[in-house]
């Protein structure tokens, strides 16, 4: 069809008093006008959008009547699948994030630093209450019972240790309101509930606390996390080793590393916020430092993987001699670089969503059973018989403590 236009239009000066320009105008237009047509995206899935693309539905149905939804329907289906749509999506995006640092579902801000909805919306965190406390209490009540201990390790927002600009920042007193509770709890309770937000403000002056494209806490940021944690434990048990850098080696890199898959990647944030592969690639101008034990090698670990669970037994000899259990979400996988070369038995207890790390999917614990503790996870706790146990959550999370003692 091209070649034909434009052979014609080279065989004449005007035509029906039309200019040649304005012929090779039209032709133009009628081009860009075929490109969306001439591929059309097949997927059932956009792994990219995380959603279902519209499905074809035909003017007349399979029962032979008329199909009055068929514009609507229509203009759907193309929409979500003509040719390059994921090209001008990734443009578009590009250049809102560059003017404005507002993404779906998150932002962008001048730093370099992405932070999805979840981190910015202080409503879940308005919503911790009396409830979510005393349900902890109660956790901590029960495993005292069983000659077990407690330690809640809790990881603050992003936003907390790396303030975001004013145009984008939410001010509230959540950080000092949380503060004083744990102070409360652990007052009153006699419980161990450990915030490092002022030592993670401090140590980020030097090094990356989080990654700039994920959530997550890096290898430094949880290293602080573990040093607090263990100076509360060691409080009782100073007996165990507190490991220090020196025990570790330690390698830079540009790529993230911050869910159980121990795998290198972009980091989450991006592909959530739907930002271009052009933008997230820029965004690693980043070099940040992970941790190898000096005697990994040593460490003896055996993964299972099951519907609704995934553990990791951890044994290494040269431990302090206690059984631990690590609970929590993915904030523990960063975590898990230490604490299985400080104790001599350590069993990773993942209670939130998940995949499996061999390409197979492992249907994943719904969102609403998740923090469901004593109802899923009471009789493998137990049955472990840990000295202690090693609670890690976000500060987002904390609402969800509700739940620990749910049962249906």
């Amino acid at each position: 069809m091209v070649y034909k236009l434009t052979d014609y239009v080279a065989n004449f000066s005007t035509v029906k008093d039309k200019s040649r320009i304005e012929v090779i105008f039209l032709t133009i237009f009628f081009i860009f006008l075929f490109i969306p047509m001439s591929h059309i995206n097949q997927n059932r899935v956009s792994v990219k959008e995380n959603r279902l693309l519209a499905k074809w539905n035909p003017l007349i149905k399979k029962d032979g009547e008329i199909n009055y939804n068929f514009g609507r329907q229509y203009s759907k289906w193309f929409n979500d699948r003509f040719n390059l749509r994921q090209f001008l999506t990734d443009v578009h995006t590009n250049i809102t994030v560059k003017l404005t640092g507002k993404a779906e579902k998150g932002i962008v801000d001048k730093n370099g630093q992405v932070y999805v909805d979840f981190e910015l919306n202080n409503y879940s965190l308005n919503k911790i209450d009396g409830d979510d406390y005393n349900a902890l209490i109660m956790f901590d009540k029960f495993l005292k019972e069983h000659n077990i201990e407690l330690y809640v390790l809790l990881v603050p927002n992003k936003k907390y240790v790396y303030p975001i600009e004013k145009e984008f920042l939410i001010k509230d007193n959540i950080p000092q309101n949380i503060d004083n509770e744990i102070k409360k709890l652990n007052k009153n309770n006699n419980m161990h509930i450990i915030n490092p937000l002022k030592e993670m403000q401090i140590a980020s002056k030097e090094n990356y606390m989080y990654f700039k494209t994920e959530h997550h806490w890096t290898d430094d940021g949880a290293f602080v996390g573990y040093k607090e944690l263990m100076k509360e434990i060691t409080k009782k048990h100073p007996d165990i080793k507190v490991l220090n850098e020196q025990d570790f080696d330690i390698k830079d890199s540009v790529l993230v590393r911050g869910t159980w898959q121990r795998k290198f990647d972009w980091g989450q944030a991006p592909e959530r916020l739907n930002l271009p592969l052009m933008y997230i690639k820029k965004l690693h101008n980043t070099k940040y430092r992970y941790y190898t034990n000096k005697h990994n090698n040593l460490l003896k670990k055996s993964v299972s993987e099951a519907p609704y669970n995934y553990t990791v037994d951890y044994q290494y000899p040269e431990g302090s001699d206690y059984r631990v259990i690590v609970l929590g979400t993915s904030m523990c996988e960063n975590l898990c670089e230490f604490i299985p070369y400080t104790f001599k038995n350590v069993f990773r207890l993942r209670n939130n969503n998940l995949f499996a790390r061999r390409g197979k999917q492992i249907k994943g614990m719904p969102y609403k059973e998740e923090f469901k503790i004593m109802k899923h996870y009471k009789k493998t706790i137990l049955n472990y018989h840990p000295d202690i146990i090693i609670f890690c959550i976000a500060y987002f999370d904390m609402m969800r403590l509700s739940d620990l003692f749910e049962t249906k």
